[in-house]
């Protein structure tokens, strides 16, 4: 059995929370929860409960020592964000680090744990702004929904909860990898996108004006 410490956003993303915590549960790991309010609400749902611990209570060098793994759950981009520049957080992945502990992350907390992801791969929600941040740690960023690499377990969004949940906790166990995926290398082809009558309007009339502007000016 291990101690797993959990931090959500305040609006958190209900699925990929109570799944995470479902299969920890079911494999006889025990929890503590903590994030930037002691009241946390369901994104979707609008569900509350309350919690005991604020991010920040329990230190982060205390927190590595008496925890055997870090897990970051996402929510509403507000306080998801917040989690990417927040220092405590970033201390908290560092700390666990350090030590070889097991971190896990999906969707759009991925970048939270960006300065322990160099040479690591990890898949994530592909936001631009997740993308250069991940890229500028120089983490290895992969297309799939879930990845395993060392002592990370990353997933790009929520459909992927419970095979997250559960290789999270095969890494902590010392269980090999369960879950593989492939890129299928599909590359959309999409369409060209149909004018918009209002806009090319608009740009017509500044094409004929920029045109008058360069007689008078000849």
């Amino acid at each position: 059995m291990s101690r797993i410490l959990v931090v959500c956003a305040r609006q958190y993303n209900g699925h990929e929370l109570w799944t995470a915590l479902g299969v920890m549960v079911k494999r006889d790991h025990t929890f503590s929860l903590m994030s930037t309010g002691l009241l946390i609400e369901d994104e979707v749902t609008h569900q509350k409960n309350k919690i005991k611990l604020l991010v920040g209570d329990i230190p982060p060098g205390v927190a590595s020592a008496e925890y055997d793994a870090f897990m970051v759950v996402s929510g509403n981009m507000k306080d998801t964000e917040a989690y990417w520049k927040n220092p405590t957080m970033l201390e908290y992945a560092k700390t666990f680090d350090a030590l070889n502990k097991p971190i896990a992350a999906i969707c759009c907390s991925v970048p939270t744990i960006r300065q322990v992801a160099k040479g690591k791969k990890v898949s994530f929600f592909p936001l631009v702004r997740s993308r250069q941040l991940l890229q500028a740690e120089g983490a290895i960023l992969q297309t799939v929904a879930l990845t395993r690499d060392q002592n990370l377990v990353t997933a790009e969004h929520q459909m992927a909860s419970q095979v997250w949940g559960e290789e999270f906790c095969n890494l902590i166990e010392g269980k090999p990898q369960e879950h593989f995926f492939q890129d299928s290398g599909f590359v959309p082809a999409g369409r060209e996108r149909k004018p918009i009558p209002e806009v090319e309007a608009i740009r017509q009339r500044q094409v004929r004006t920029n045109d008058q502007q360069h007689l008078d000016q000849a």
